[in-house]
């Protein structure tokens, strides 16, 4: 019996996992290159986004101070 509710909770973990790690693509203002968010996040083409490269590049790296 501890076995089958073993199995069956391997089970119901791995269906919680699959639904995680959905990803849209955006484009970068700057480059154009893509840029992966979650598949759940509001964020759209109407926001400003950027790659890594150009966050760099423009400075929006050292917006936010890390303490």
């Amino acid at each position: 019996m501890k076995n089958f509710i073993a199995l069956l909770m391997i089970f119901a973990m791995l269906f919680a996992f699959a639904g995680c790690g959905e990803k849209k693509i955006l484009r970068c203002d700057n480059c154009g290159a893509d840029v992966q968010v979650d598949a759940d996040s509001n964020m759209d083409d109407s926001w400003s986004i950027y790659c890594g490269t150009c966050n760099v590049k423009l400075g929006f790296d050292t917006l936010i101070s890390e303490e």
